[in-house]
C-alpha cells in the first residue's frame, strides 16, 4: 500500500530538522522514507539537495541513491565535482549504486528468465527495487510468459518501476495489462469485430444521437479500453504478420480514437 504524499513529506521534513539539529543519519538511515518513496515526490526532496544545509544535502543524496531515485543523475554527477567534501562523498555513493545496479540488472534478468522458484521470487524481489523505466518491456514480456505467483512477482516489479516514474502513471493500464504471443488468425478476427463493432454497430446507433444512456455509455467505454489494450500489445507483434495487418492496425486505431471522441461530446441519460 502506498502511503499520501502528505505523510512521506510529513516525515521527510521532521527528519530534515533532526539532522539540522544534529541528528545524523534520520533522512539516509530512515527505512520508511526509503521503502515508501515515489518519484512524485522529488520535486520537494530535491529542494534540500541544492539548498539544505550541508549535512541534510548529503543524507538526501544517500537516501535518493537507496529509493534509486535516477531523475536526479545529472544533478548529482555534477554535486559530485563542486559540492561541500560530505556532499562530493554521498555524491560518489549514489554513482557507485547506479553503476553496480546497471551490472546488476542484466543478471537478474538472467536468472528470472532461466529459474523458478526461490530463486526466481528473490531475483524479481531485487529488480522490484532497482529496475529503470528503460526495463519495463523486457519486464513486461516475463510477465506475459508466466503465471500464477510468478506473474504477480512480475506485476509488482511494473508498479515499483511506474512508482519510481511517475511520467509512466499514465500508461499504467497498459503495462499492467497482459502482453500476447503473436498469432495472426486470432489477431485477424479481433481487428474485424472490433471494426465491425465500431464502424457499424456504433456508427448507426450511437454517433447519430447526441444523447446515450449510462448503460451503454459504458459498455462503450469498457469495449474501448479492451481494443487499446490489445492494440497495445499486438504493437510490436506487427513485424511478425502480413503487410495488411498494419493497415486494419492503423485504421481501428483511428477509429477508437474517432468514437472516443464522439462518445466525450454526448449528455449521458440515466437509465429508465
Amino acid at each position: 500500500m502506498t502511503v499520501s504524499r502528505e505523510d512521506y513529506l510529513d516525515r521527510f521534513l521532521d527528519a530534515v530538522d533532526s539532522v539540522e539539529s544534529g541528528n545524523r543519519g534520520a533522512i539516509s538511515e530512515d527505512r520508511w522514507l526509503v521503502e515508501n518513496y515515489q518519484g512524485s515526490f522529488l520535486p520537494v526532496v530535491r529542494i534540500y539537495i541544492e539548498n539544505g544545509e550541508e549535512a541534510v544535502s548529503a543524507e538526501t543524496v544517500l537516501l535518493l541513491a537507496s529509493a534509486r531515485e535516477r531523475a536526479v543523475y545529472p544533478l548529482v554527477r555534477d554535486l559530485s565535482k563542486r559540492g561541500r567534501d560530505s556532499v562530493r562523498m554521498a555524491c560518489t555513493g549514489y554513482i557507485k549504486t547506479m553503476e553496480d545496479d546497471d551490472e546488476l540488472i542484466p543478471k537478474l534478468f538472467d536468472r528470472i528468465e532461466h529459474s523458478d522458484g526461490h530463486e526466481f521470487d528473490a531475483a524479481a524481489a531485487k529488480l522490484a527495487k532497482i529496475a529503470r523505466a528503460e526495463d519495463m518491456a523486457r519486464v513486461r514480456r516475463t510477465y506475459g510468459q508466466v503465471q500464477g505467483p510468478m506473474r504477480m512477482r512480475m506485476k509488482e516489479v511494473i508498479e515499483r518501476i511506474i512508482l519510481r516514474n511517475p511520467s509512466m502513471e499514465d500508461m499504467r493500464v497498459f503495462y499492467l495489462s497482459v502482453p500476447v504471443s503473436p498469432d495472426e488468425k486470432a489477431f485477424d478476427r479481433f481487428l474485424t469485430r472490433s471494426t465491425e463493432y465500431l464502424d457499424v454497430r456504433y456508427r448507426s446507433s450511437v454517433y447519430p444521437k447526441s444523447t446515450v444512456y449510462m448503460s451503454a455509455y459504458n459498455n462503450v467505454i469498457d469495449a474501448l479500453m479492451k481494443m487499446r489494450k490489445r492494440l497495445y500489445n499486438e504493437s510490436d507483434n506487427l513485424q511478425y504478420y502480413d503487410l495488411d495487418k498494419s493497415d486494419r492496425f492503423d485504421e481501428l486505431s483511428e477509429l477508437v480514437e474517432w468514437a472516443s471522441d464522439d462518445l466525450s461530446k454526448k449528455t449521458l441519460l440515466r437509465d429508465v
